[in-house]
């Protein structure tokens, strides 16, 4: 069965399970983003000629993926109702 395949076959239900688990991913993405961007100014004292990191897109989803990945495979083997 192919990816498009899976997500016509899910139900509503489903899918909004699947979008919570991933919002859910989101903002813990963004807390895991912003506590090493925290790390890195203490680390580097708040010197003024330090790199100045900041949350891209790319970044806060790539993260969220993984998250999430890691999420469902762990959800999925204790409760029968995710897809």
């Amino acid at each position: 069965m192919t990816l498009g395949q899976w997500l016509t076959s899910l139900t509503a239900k489903d899918h909004l399970i699947l979008l919570l688990l991933y919002c859910c991913c989101i903002y813990l993405s963004k807390i895991t983003l912003e506590a090493a961007i925290d790390y890195y100014n203490i680390k580097k004292q708040h010197n003024k000629f330090r790199v100045k990191y900041r949350i891209t897109p790319l970044s806060l989803l790539s993260l969220a993926f993984i998250y999430s990945l890691f999420f469902y495979q762990i959800l999925s083997e204790m409760f029968a109702f995710i897809p």
